[in-house]
C-alpha cells in the first residue's frame, strides 16, 4: 500500500492490497469507472476471483461482510485517461463517488466511482 492507499485503509504503507479497476457497461456504454483497493488481509482471496462470474460486491460480502460504509459524492472533471475509457469528452463532468467500507473496526474497501454526468442520475425517497 502507498501512503494514500494505507490511510484510505487504516493499515501500515508497503502492507499487502489489491487493486482493481473495473469498467461497468450499459448497453454496450461505459456507465462507470470503478477503482478500488482492498484489505488483502481481510479479503485474502480477493485477486484469485473471476469478476465475470461474481462481482466483487458477492466475494467480498463472503469473506468479510460489510457493517458500515461511507460515501463522499462530488462533481469532477475527468482526466484523459478516464475521458478514453467513459468514451467522454474532457469537458463533461462527471459525478464521483468515493466509498468505505467496514467489516467490524476494519476498513475492507476503498474505491472510487466514476460516472458520466449524462449517464447517471442519483436518486433518492424518504417518509416519516
Amino acid at each position: 500500500a502507498t501512503v494514500e492507499e494505507a490511510v484510505n485503509l487504516g493499515i501500515r504503507t508497503n502492507q499487502e492490497i489489491f487493486r482493481s479497476v473495473i469498467l461497468h457497461f450499459e448497453n454496450d456504454l461505459p456507465i462507470q469507472l470503478e477503482e478500488r483497493t482492498v484489505n488483502a488481509v481481510l479479503a485474502p482471496d480477493y485477486g484469485a476471483q473471476d469478476f465475470t462470474r461474481q462481482t466483487p460486491y458477492v466475494y467480498l460480502m463472503q469473506a468479510a461482510p460489510m457493517t458500515e460504509g461511507e460515501h463522499l459524492v462530488e462533481a469532477v472533471l475527468p482526466n484523459e485517461r478516464e475521458c478514453d475509457l467513459l468514451q467522454i469528452s474532457e469537458s463533461e463532468p462527471c459525478l464521483q463517488i468515493k466509498r468505505r467500507t467496514w467489516s467490524g473496526d476494519q476498513i475492507v474497501t476503498a474505491a472510487r466511482l466514476l460516472h458520466p454526468g449524462s449517464r447517471f442520475q442519483l436518486f433518492g425517497h424518504f417518509s416519516r
